[in-house]
């Protein structure tokens, strides 16, 4: 059986090639409303998994998306700093993100994209990245592709992490959890603080920021083929930011603060097996949703502006298995959104029904097709299709190609506040984009490649006119690129990795490049375990020149360093050098990031 591959992310456990042996994933689950088996999957996907994300170091999920191929992460300064994610030349508002099957899009963002800056790795399972339009399952905004995120499931007895470093930087987690025969239960506290650097390339003072969250999961079987999980996590952050002070109007040193508390709360009850990718008969799931979040930004303390935005959402699925090789899934959903920005609240809502069959020939032929009709109370609905196969040759070489339809419902402030001179626009429609990839896995030995070509094209794009002062349906986008993967064991002891990524994201009426999205990036890392409990790495990523308002981005490159020690069973010291080589750069033109940083810690496994 063919799996996919964690190629993304540089793995240090005992040893590289244990932890490589250990990287392989049988199923995917953002693919459709239930598991699906890997080897089946037509679409382009990245996984990243929680022993990746631990030893990585990483801290925020923004900080291990930036070394996945096809996915630019755009942050307004570190600590703090808004955080977006850009697949495949989209805009943020084309990228879908799903926390344990809760859409966590802003409903009251200008172009309701997701805001990464205070999403912690604690307690994340899994990150699937999967590419291109996936309006047939997930409807709208699923334009440059979904995030999806599945949070750990219960693990007896108490964990928990803390570490320090530069800048008068603390973080630190705990995580309680339990299981009792078919029920299992989990609790995470979790918080981090920074002195900072200024917001504000140009500025002078220490932009601070802290943060603290906690999640909570638990579920139960109820008999052989049901279950039902709860899931509910909150996070509450104060960041101090930079503005445009006068007389120039420039970024620069502020007082201003924000404040900003995100939720999300998720039910789900599943029947006949729905929820494992070997379904047979009937089977199906219902699932509930609400998530929203608060923002407030002072001046001086005086409140300068607030937004909230909410959704609740509901949607069934179900599965029937004709044949061996034969099945279909169907559904329904309903979404309501709402959003008040400084005082001015707006609602909306939306319904969808989709169909999705899938074929297997052979056992090496997966050919899936699907349509989807979504209404919507403020504007037109929009009909999307998708059709992916996947084809296995031999135990080591897949296949797989796709073709989807995707689109972009126009935000509650898009269409409706007038907010800082803004003109409203009712008249928008969505905007709509087809995608088209064929790739392929292999494997030979030690070594694992994965490779992808894509064209994407979207229409109806809609962008802000400065001339009439509103958001209008002006822009068609055009992107085509490359993206590449390569790994390999080398003895026991040894593991590399390299990906690369070129991205022609470019306006089609002006042949202008997509702001923010550069054409060439590329990371490699190096991990070598000299000993059972020693484990030593490094990690490069090089971003290219982009264009970005006013000037444009120059290149950089930032090399990290990272080791870790086991002192005992389950009890593990840690340490890492981030910009090891002390590089000036902007991720975003205009704002700061640091330089280099240390960090340590000690890790507690399970007593």
């Amino acid at each position: 059986m063919f799996r996919v591959r964690t190629l993304s992310f540089l793995l240090a456990a005992a040893s590289p090639l244990s932890a490589s042996a250990e990287s392989d994933i049988d199923v995917v689950y953002a693919y459709a409303k239930r598991e699906r088996p890997a080897e089946n999957v037509g679409s382009s996907v990245s996984v990243v998994t929680a022993d990746e994300l631990e030893a990585g170091q990483f801290s925020f999920v923004a900080d291990a998306l930036k070394l996945a191929p096809g996915v630019v992460i755009a942050r307004n300064g570190s600590g703090g700093g808004f955080a977006s994610a850009r697949l495949r030349g989209g805009s943020s508002g084309q990228t879908l993100v799903v926390i344990d099957g809760v859409v966590m899009n802003d409903a009251s963002a200008p172009q309701g994209g997701f805001n990464f800056a205070n999403l912690d790795v604690v307690d994340i399972e899994r990150i699937e990245i999967l590419r291109g339009p996936q309006s047939l399952v997930w409807g709208a905004d699923a334009i440059g592709g979904v995030i999806s995120i599945r949070t750990k499931r219960a693990a007896p007895g108490l964990s928990a992490f803390a570490e320090g470093g530069s800048r008068g930087a603390a973080r630190g987690a705990a995580t309680l959890g339990g299981a009792w025969g078919g029920a299992f239960a989990r609790a995470t506290v979790s918080g981090a603080r920074t002195d900072g650097v200024s917001r504000a390339a140009a500025g002078v003072e220490k932009d601070g920021y802290r943060t603290i969250g906690a999640s909570l999961s638990a579920g139960a079987e109820l008999g052989s083929r049901s279950a039902f999980a709860l899931f509910g996590r909150v996070s509450r952050s104060r960041a101090e930011i930079d503005g445009f002070p006068p007389p120039l109007f420039e970024l620069g040193d502020t007082g201003e603060i924000e404040k900003t508390t995100d939720f999300s709360v998720g039910g789900r009850l599943s029947h006949g097996g729905f929820d494992t990718a070997d379904a047979g008969g009937f089977a199906g799931a219902l699932a509930l949703y609400w998530s929203g979040v608060d923002r407030r930004t002072s001046d001086a303390g005086a409140e300068t502006f607030a937004a909230k935005g909410g959704r609740f959402g509901a949607d069934y699925a179900a599965s029937f298995r004709l044949t061996p090789a034969i099945a279909i899934e169907a559904g329904g959903e309903y979404e309501r959104t709402s959003a008040d920005v400084s005082g001015v609240d707006e609602i909306a809502s939306a319904g969808a029904v989709f169909a999705l069959a899938e074929a297997t020939i052979a056992e090496r032929l997966t050919i899936s097709a699907g349509g989807r009709r979504d209404e919507f109370s403020n504007f037109d609905g929009a009909t999307t299709a998708r059709v992916a196969a996947a084809y296995a040759i031999g135990k080591s070489t897949r296949l797989r190609a796709s073709w989807g339809e995707g689109f972009r419902a126009p935000t509650l402030f898009e269409l409706n506040f007038d907010q800082f001179g803004v003109i409203p626009n009712p008249g928008l429609k969505p905007e709509r984009a087809t995608g088209i990839d064929a790739g392929i896995d292999q494997r030979i030995g030690a070594v694992e490649f994965s490779a992808t070509w894509f064209r994407q094209r979207v229409a109806q794009q809609i962008d802000f006119d400065f001339a009439r002062n509103g958001y209008f349906n002006i822009d068609r986008v055009e992107s085509d690129g490359v993206e590449v993967e390569a790994g390999a064991a080398i003895g026991a002891r040894f593991s590399a990795r390299i990906a690369y990524d070129f991205i022609d994201a470019r306006d089609a009426n002006t042949g202008a490049p997509i702001p923010r999205t550069p054409k060439h990036r590329g990371s490699a890392s190096l991990a070598f375990s000299p000993t059972d409990r020693l484990t030593l790495s490094a990690a490069a990523f090089l971003n290219g020149k982009e264009a970005d308002f006013p000037t444009g981005n120059d290149a950089f490159a930032r090399l990290d360093l990272r080791a870790s020690y086991a002192l005992a069973d389950g009890v593990e010291i840690f340490g890492r050098i981030e910009n090891a080589t002390d590089a000036t750069y902007e991720d975003v033109s205009g704002y700061g990031e640091p330089g280099a940083s240390a960090f340590a810690g000690v890790r507690v496994r399970r007593w």
